[in-house]
């Protein structure tokens, strides 16, 4: 009985920590957006240029926004699931956490120099690291039922294995890109988001539970 306490204890705090860290990067992401300045002579029409000149910081936090929600979707479902914890998930959600953390830099970092391909680059492989930790948490719990209850369905296992297979290839193949033009990456790591907003089409039942 100590041992599932133990392990109800872990994965509570797996959660909550994860809840606590994604809800403060969401929020430094819109902190990294500056109103602008202003004098006492600047005019009306000044102020809308200058605003018009916000739209990378604007697009930049919107995109990292939908792609955070993605992700803290995904960790909630996956702790849907994952009924049990070990030192090993703790160490690789801590992990994967701190990758997530680094999301409002690499964020500021596209939006202020977008046209330059190093910066287009390390957004790339931050989220592309995010997703492979992300990945093997899942296959990590998943093998062999090891933190996940012994009827959950094998073909929902392979199909949220294979979503997050997708952005592990889609991703790099967007920061590669960038090596042809930057802007070109950009919007593909915009466009990317809109694969994860749209259900998995599988609505059989996940465990006999579920039926």
């Amino acid at each position: 009985m100590t041992h599932e306490v133990g392990d109800r204890i872990s994965r509570d705090h797996i959660i909550t920590l994860a809840d606590a860290l994604l809800a403060i990067v969401m929020t430094l992401l819109v902190i990294e957006i500056v109103v602008p300045g202003r004098t006492s002579s600047e005019a009306a029409h000044e102020l809308t240029e200058r605003l018009l000149e916000m739209q990378p910081d604007v697009c930049g936090y919107a995109t990292s926004f939908i792609i955070l929600g993605f992700f803290w979707i995904a960790h909630d479902e996956q702790f849907h699931y994952i009924k049990r914890a070990n030192r090993t998930l703790l160490w690789m959600t801590v992990f994967y956490l701190m990758f997530i953390a680094f999301i409002p830099f690499s964020t500021s970092l596209i939006a202020k120099y977008g046209d330059q391909q190093i910066s287009v680059l390390i957004y790339g492989i931050n989220i592309i690291i995010v997703l492979i930790w992300a990945y093997l948490q899942w296959m990590y719990a998943t093998k062999e039922h090891r933190l996940v209850d012994s009827d959950l369905d094998p073909k929902f296992i392979a199909i949220m294995s294979r979503r997050f297979i997708v952005g592990i290839i889609l991703y790099p193949i967007a920061t590669v890109l960038s090596f042809l033009h930057p802007q070109v990456s950009i919007i593909l790591f915009a466009l990317i988001p809109i694969y994860y907003i749209i259900p998995h089409k599988y609505y059989g039942p996940r465990s006999p539970k579920d039926k």
